[in-house]
């Protein structure tokens, strides 16, 4: 079965208001549903010049369509059943020394045959072929063999129960095309990609092994579709005890430093310090490697970050050599993967048979090395000058001088200063190295050093979307000069993911900030094919963990389900190779961030269940915390542990979860204090008020039990209010993160106020219930004027305000009605007054 005309010529699909991004997510899309229909004997052709977006390309199909999401979130194979540990979708180097993909796609078939007696058969996996582009360094006789490969195509196809992807760059596209006829006829689509031309002469596709034949995007379970960890992680959040809002709300994740181990941006970290609040919540504050990302100056994200050769990773070793501390060794041999997606053994070479010469004519041929990048080099100059000169040196539209036109342009004070600037020096010893065609590891180390000082600015809180963008390219440009087998790839590739992570905080909007996202988490994936989980299991946790942790925030975005799915699995990946004796603190943020994961996951699907599992995390998080070595760390986990809790007893044994999260807030606060982090303390008291508030609503019964609850949720909640006007109240107090909406403890404050002054079978004073509704009164009307601008809010805060004039007259008679409406704000008596 085809999908289109074997002979369909290649579709170019241009016009005048289409990007080629938005070609290429076309296109993408075209590729993924045709690899997704695990049809036989379907042979399609992808062409792309550029590299690195061959790779993000090539990383993203391995991730969406190897390995489908299991029925469970865990993937252990006992569980999950042989089947789908089973690859969809198998990627493989082509090999140079035998260039025959059929073949290789044949004899993978045969080392890794179809499992049997798992229920359900899996299909047989597609392949998709990268490294054609190296046969351009191969000798004419390795091109031909290949050409002669393809050419005989015709007597293996017809045998071939598996679906070929051939990735090419277009001369080798036409080459195929001119030279190999029948492959040519034999083929049901064509894909082409937009980019910028990658030299093949200085582009190292991936790292080679020694001794090992598995190279490609191998050995995790690696998730369905393309948010990092210290000690640190999340208060998760409860809601406000109002109608209108009874769902928790995501917050937004922050970047924290990992440990002092000098790895500095070796893990991100999953902070998700969310408490109760129903609407708009911030980042948690504490961050030494950055500031907050969360609120950019107007307009500082729009920052151009162009596609290089290589893909992104985070941020690693600060200098070379590589900072000690940082694994960046690379393993002389690496073992069998669970999953093989790789390159075939490297055959003794073979006498390529008697060809016409002509059939090469047009063959591809070694394009000259390029000169530094001048994106780059402007990014350089724009940063260093509104630095070294100010935001004013260079006029607005103004173009930036070229290197050599520096003291032209410039006054002689800034050209002085911005000479003994070391980006400058560096780009200066970059162009020299290039006119001299200099070797690719010279390059490499300065392109990489010059992306490792404007990490260390990052890491030192520095960061702006310039600086990243900066760093982005340093890196992606090091990557593309790079040999096949340094050790220094893996690391380089995770500092890019970590950082377009970094950068994908800028945007205002989703929209913007997906690209980034999806870019960093192309570059985890692909340091992960380069990094052996059992040689370097350190490295190896540390990019799932970063991978997780990117997932989660792509969750918040899109496909929550399937994306926090997929964090899950990195982070039960990272924590089969992080282990608890070796890393003990390092093991325990990633159980955190697991736990944070199955909360959020337990928001969209199957809530008891995966809110157990988050309790299981969590537990197993603070077993390796002593609270008073680290006791803001132990504290957040119980403060998380109790949120979890605290949501679980909304479907099943209310009282004793309610009562297990009670004791979670009340151990978090003994550490959590108002000296040490005043907005975290109120953050935990808003929480314990919350959960007093349902133990009472579940007490009903138990009159005194349920005032007692309802006394206690008051002080919690006056506690937490206390301490935000004190925030309020100090210089910069305005700028203090709190991760609740205050408002809405005003209101869960007004009601418990309400239900102790109107519950029956209390029988406390009059005067006594008139003061309680004083007070409920007063903090429905401050959530009133809070919330103005959010309209659904408002009618509820409104609601309430009825609801406790009616109280003051049912309770306190026309007395108290009248005292009820002296306290009303004037604007809003011809509001009220008809509805009462």
């Amino acid at each position: 079965m085809q999908l289109a005309d074997r002979h369909s010529p290649l579709l170019r699909m241009t016009g005048p208001n289409q990007t080629s991004s938005h070609l290429n997510r076309q296109s993408y899309q075209r590729l993924k549903r045709a690899l997704s229909l695990h049809l036989r004997r379907q042979i399609f052709v992808a062409v792309c010049d550029d590299l690195a977006l061959r790779n993000r390309l090539a990383a993203r199909l391995h991730a969406e369509l190897a390995y489908p999401a299991a029925s469970t979130t865990t993937r252990h194979p006992e569980e999950a059943g042989l089947a789908s540990d089973y690859p969809r979708l198998v990627t493989l180097n082509l090999n140079l020394n035998d260039p025959n993909p059929i073949a290789q796609v044949t004899q993978w078939l045969a080392r890794h045959p179809l499992p049997k007696g798992s229920g359900t058969e899996p299909p047989t996996p597609s392949f998709q072929i990268l490294g054609t582009e190296r046969l351009t360094r191969q000798s004419a006789a390795v091109q031909r063999l290949f050409l002669s490969y393809l050419q005989g195509c015709d007597r293996s196809l017809p045998t071939l129960e598996a679906s070929l992807l051939l990735w090419v760059p277009h001369p080798w596209f036409r080459a195929i095309q001119q030279s190999a006829p029948e492959f040519w006829g034999w083929r049901t689509g064509v894909f082409e990609f937009v980019g910028e031309p990658t030299p093949l002469s200085v582009v190292s596709e991936q790292p080679k092994r020694r001794h090992s034949d598995q190279v490609a995007l191998t050995h995790q379970p690696t998730p369905k579709r393309p948010q990092p960890a210290i000690v640190s992680t999340s208060d998760v959040a409860h809601p406000p005890v109002t109608p209108a809002n009874q769902k928790p709300v995501d917050v937004p994740i922050s970047l924290r430093d990992l440990l002092a181990d000098e790895l500095a941006f070796g893990d991100l970290v999953d902070d998700l310090e969310t408490t109760v609040a129903p609407a708009n919540t911030t980042e948690s504050t504490g961050d030494r490697l950055t500031a907050d990302l969360g609120s950019p100056p107007p307009n500082s994200w729009s920052v151009h970050v162009p596609t290089a050769a290589a893909p992104t990773n985070q941020v690693t070793a600060n200098s070379l050599p590589a900072r000690s501390g940082f694994h960046s060794e690379s393993p002389a041999s690496e073992p069998q993967p669970l999953r093989t997606v790789a390159t075939e053994p490297q055959s003794p070479s073979i006498t390529a048979p008697a060809a016409n010469s002509s059939e090469l004519d047009n063959a591809p041929t070694e394009a000259p090395l390029p000169s530094i990048a001048p994106e780059l080099v402007n990014l350089v100059l724009t940063a260093a000058i509104q630095e070294i000169g100010g935001a004013t040196a260079l006029r607005a539209n103004a173009p930036v001088p070229s290197l050599s036109r520096l003291s032209a342009t410039l006054p002689a004070p800034l050209v002085a200063a911005l000479e003994d600037f070391p980006p400058l020096r560096m780009l200066r010893h970059l162009e020299q190295l290039h006119q001299q065609q200099a070797e690719t590891t010279g390059l490499a180390v300065t392109y990489r050093t010059l992306g490792n000082f404007y990490r260390d600015r990052i890491e030192q809180g520095h960061n702006s979307p310039q600086q990243l963008a900066i760093a982005i390219q340093a890196y992606e440009q090091a990557l593309i000069h790079l040999e096949e087998s340094s050790a220094l790839v893996p690391d380089i590739l995770n500092d890019l993911g970590n950082l377009y992570w970094m950068l994908s905080r800028f945007p205002p909007n989703p929209e913007q900030r997906l690209p980034y996202l999806e870019q960093g988490i192309a570059a985890y994936h692909l340091a992960l094919t380069q990094v052996s989980s059992e040689q370097q299991p350190q490295s190896y946790a540390m990019i799932q963990n970063n991978l997780g942790a990117a997932y989660g925030d792509l969750a918040r975005y899109r496909e929550p389900i399937e994306n926090l799915q997929c964090s899950i699995t990195a982070y039960e990946e990272a924590l089969r190779h992080r282990k608890p004796d070796v890393e003990p603190l390092k093991y325990a943020s990633t159980q955190n961030n697991l736990g944070t994961a199955y909360w959020h996951l337990a928001q969209h699907h199957q809530p008891a269940l995966h809110l157990k599992q988050a309790i299981v995390a969590y537990t197993e998080s603070l077993s390796f915390y002593n609270p008073e070595q680290e006791p803001l760390h132990y504290a957040m986990i119980q403060n998380n542990l109790g949120t979890a809790y605290w949501n679980l007893a909304q479907h099943e044994q209310p009282e004793e979860f309610l009562n297990l999260a009670i004791s979670c807030y009340r151990i978090a606060l003994i550490y959590r204090t108002v000296e040490v982090n005043p907005a975290a303390y109120a953050a935990t008291q808003n929480n314990l008020g919350t959960a007093y508030w349902h133990l009472a609503s579940r007490s009903k019964e138990q009159p005194e039990a349920q005032q007692q609850a309802l006394r206690s949720a008051i002080v919690a909640y006056e506690a937490a209010l206390a301490i935000v006007e004190q925030i309020n109240q100090t210089p910069n107090g305005a700028g203090a993160k709190l991760t609740f909406d205050v408002f809405a403890t005003h209101n869960n404050l007004g009601l418990a106020h309400y239900q102790v002054a109107t519950d029956q079978a209390g029988a406390i004073p009059v005067p006594a219930k008139s003061a309680h509704l004083e007070a409920s009164l007063r903090h429905h009307l401050q959530a009133l004027q809070g919330w103005q601008h959010q309209p659904d809010f408002y009618q509820t805060a409104l609601g309430y305000v009825l609801q406790t004039v009616r109280a003051f007259y049912s309770e306190c008679g026309l007395q108290g009605q009248n005292l009820a409406l002296s306290l009303l704000p004037g604007h809003l008596l011809p509001e009220i007054l008809p509805r009462l």
